[in-house]
């Protein structure tokens, strides 16, 4: 490999700071964006698997924004290699970029002294990565004989045409110690670099857009269902990083980035936003329509539709929010509706509607409520019909069912409504429901051993539920659809996979498993899946599928507008022949 020229960091800190201060264009050129981008790939690698001292210390967050000064303004490939190496090298040794890569000796033996990060799936942040819970073996506790280095273990990656980077993955002790006077300098630099929190500035969007980038395209378990070429969308995100000026146009940003993950967990928030409210009607997409199903305004009627909202009509809002929203269909048009009604709590937004005799209503909705009021249901918990019982999930709890036990273990047929997230019941009544015990591992957790995917394996698990006395044994019907996601779909797994009722209504969001938050640099919150789960026969995939029902039903505006239920109507059917 060619030797690679290092300026003096002083000289190169007064520059930099001086470019990050002025330029804050709103377009870059396809140079500007490849040098960001060539940054970003090796930040992530550097950052998570390369298991240097240096590396695990140093403040990352003001090291992305520092970064991103750097590179922006490099002329050529030549340059960036330049900084680049000025960049990441002092960190340790064996970092290599370059136009091309010698070749490499085979692989050596497991060496237990050798230290390497190794993960557990994405989890609570830890000081070290501020992002997943993980461990460097030899260094927090875990002996190198668990972790099973290898010596000479590496990653090689392209940085962008014509520049090329080789990571270590193992280093030994005395490598992985090794402080240097381009290490303390680059620390000065990196420490003169102003806190990032609470900024949107062009080079702090920059750096949040690679932060976030890495999180997924290192942890994220579902790529392969998501089918994602997520190194080809990089370029995208970082011009969309140039294009937002303002602090929430930076958070869509970034919320353009999660959706395309596809992760319906995916969500971007800033706790520097104004208090949050919604106004006094709930939404759903029915029949391509945004129509309304539960309401506290006498003057807008469940069944009327939305056709605008401040002025914009309401398929350019669904539009809009359809954009931004992250995973499968059914979820991200529950999600935009849900949002649609998001406003600023104390003001009021003007919405337009068609009542059933075609006229049209405009109205000041105030912003009052935490929550749209709910749908109308039958009670809690309820005999519907003779011998035929109603258990709402969503709203019944542990200690209101529990003495209706006997009832229902009586009972000829039992409706079991989870349209939405469940209370406390949700794992709680399963063990009424079955008649064995169950092993099934339907979660795992990935031991990541690399970068882009590379793990060892993966550790799965279950709830392992045993059954529970009084067996509910009527016949039973589930009521679900697409508003139900995450530890709903738990429990609809077992209902689906274990047999234990009809299911009516449509299919449930597609998105389960453990959800992972980190914040990038400037404070804005990101939550991605970090658990992959699948059926409980430890293959079938649940991401982005969701679980499906047995009778598949929606409802209609016509049926909204008669005050029916059109479900619960087919569930009573069902029990009842």
């Amino acid at each position: 490999m060619r030797k690679i020229l290092v300026r003096p960091f002083a000289i190169a800190v007064i520059a930099v700071t001086a470019t990050g201060l002025t330029a804050q264009n709103s377009s870059a050129s396809q140079r500007e964006i490849e040098n960001v981008a060539a940054f970003a790939r090796l930040f992530g690698v550097v950052r998570y698997f390369y298991p240097s001292d240096a590396a695990a210390s140093l403040d990352w967050n003001r090291f992305a924004l520092y970064g991103v000064r750097r590179v922006r303004t490099a002329e050529d490939s030549a340059a960036l290699e330049v900084t680049l190496a000025e960049l990441f090298t002092p960190l340790g040794p064996n970092i290599e970029i370059a136009p091309s890569l010698p070749p490499t000796a085979a692989l050596g033996l497991v060496d237990s002294s050798l230290i390497a990060w190794r993960y557990q799936g994405p989890g609570i942040a830890s000081s070290n990565t501020g992002t997943v819970w993980g461990q460097r073996s030899n260094r927090r506790g875990i002996p190198g004989s668990i972790v099973k280095p290898r010596r000479g273990d590496h990653v090689d990656m392209d940085l962008s045409p014509g520049l090329k980077a080789r990571v270590p993955l193992a280093l030994t002790d005395e490598e992985a110690r090794t402080d240097t006077p381009r290490l303390a300098m680059l620390r000065s630099a990196v420490d003169t670099v102003e806190d990032p929190s609470g900024r949107s500035d062009l080079d702090v969007r920059l750096a949040d857009t690679l932060a976030a980038w890495n999180v997924f395209r290192h942890f994220y378990p579902y790529w392969t269902e998501a089918g994602v070429d997520w190194d080809g969308q990089l370029a995208g995100h970082i011009a969309n990083a140039y294009s937002a000026g303002s602090r929430d146009a930076h958070r869509r940003a970034l919320q353009l980035l999660v959706a395309d993950a596809r992760d319906g967990h995916g969500l971007v928030s800033d706790i520097g936003r104004p208090p949050q409210g919604a106004i006094p009607v709930q939404l759903r997409i029915i029949e391509g329509q945004l129509v309304v199903t539960a309401t506290a305004i006498q003057d807008i009627p469940v069944g009327a539709i939305v056709t605008a909202v401040e002025g914009v009509t309401a398929s350019a809002r669904i539009a809009e929010e359809m954009k931004l929203a992250s995973g499968t269909m059914q979820w991200k048009q529950t999600l935009s509706a849900r949002r649609i009604v998001v406003c600023e709590r104390g003001t009021a937004m003007k919405v337009t509607f068609a009542l059933a005799n075609g006229a049209e209503r405009e109205v000041d909705t105030p912003c009052t409520q935490q929550q749209p009021p709910a749908e109308k249901r039958p009670d809690s918990t309820t005999e519907i019909a003779p011998d035929i019982w109603y258990v709402d999930l969503t709203r019944t709890t542990i200690a209101q069912a529990t003495p209706m036990l006997p009832k229902l273990a009586s009972a000829a047929g039992i409706v079991f409504d989870l349209r939405g997230n469940p209370t406390n019941i949700g794992q709680w009544i399963l063990p009424y429901l079955i008649t064995a015990a169950e092993n099934d591992h339907w979660m795992h957790l990935a031991n990541n051993v690399g970068p882009f995917g590379r793990i060892s394996g993966w550790q799965s698990y279950g709830w392992n539920l045993s059954p529970a006395s009084p067996h509910l044994g009527g016949r039973r019907v589930f009521l679900t659809d697409g508003r139900a996601i995450s530890y709903s779909e738990s429990v609809m797994g077992y209902v689906a996979d274990l047999k234990l009722a009809t299911i009516i209504g449509s299919a449930t969001a597609g998105a389960n498993g453990s959800v992972a938050t980190f914040t990038v640099p400037s404070g804005l919150a990101i939550r991605f899946t970090g658990m992959l789960v699948t059926g409980h026969d430890g293959q079938a995939q649940h991401h982005l599928v969701g679980v499906n029902p047995d009778i598949q039903l929606e409802p209609t505006i016509a049926g909204l507008r008669a005050g029916r239920d059109e479900l619960l109507e087919q569930a009573l059917d069902v029990l009842r022949h």
